[in-house]
């Protein structure tokens, strides 16, 4: 399988758990005792759903932020496996580079789409996506 059809299986695959994702909090009050934190992915955990809940995202804007976070962890999915194929030396401080350049491409999107109310959740969510995803990454 070439690089381009991985990353194109990756986002179809991240866009379908954001599309369960959103569901999931439309029906959050209906089916709150099935859904344990354990069933939702890493960047859609309730302590990041409070702030996403909380920005109260339009459909152009959830589109907007479906296709951003689609890119993000594509994004940092292929940054490990580049720079450890690179070699070299210091290549977690590389490493945590490129992770910090995914996520400030990820906050400029948003923030071009976000209302000021909104931003300040925004900044929340992304600083809780940064801990979680990094708590994910150790845990491998």
């Amino acid at each position: 399988m070439t690089q381009q059809a991985r990353r194109s299986t990756h986002r179809t695959l991240i866009n379908t758990l954001l599309a369960v994702s959103f569901t999931l909090i439309a029906s959050l009050g209906q089916a709150e005792s099935a859904i344990t934190p354990d069933d939702l992915p890493p960047w859609f955990k309730p302590e990041l759903q409070v702030h996403l809940v909380a920005m109260a995202l339009t459909s152009d804007q959830k589109a907007a932020f479906r296709d951003g976070l689609t890119a993000c962890l594509a994004g940092l999915q292929g940054i490990v496996q580049k720079e450890i194929r690179r070699g070299g030396a210091d290549i977690p401080k590389r490493i945590e580079r490129a992770t910090n350049r995914q996520y400030a491409k990820f906050d400029k999107r948003m923030k071009a789409s976000l209302t000021k109310p909104q931003v300040v959740h925004w900044t929340q969510y992304l600083d809780g996506l940064k801990v979680v995803m990094a708590e994910q990454a150790r845990s491998r």
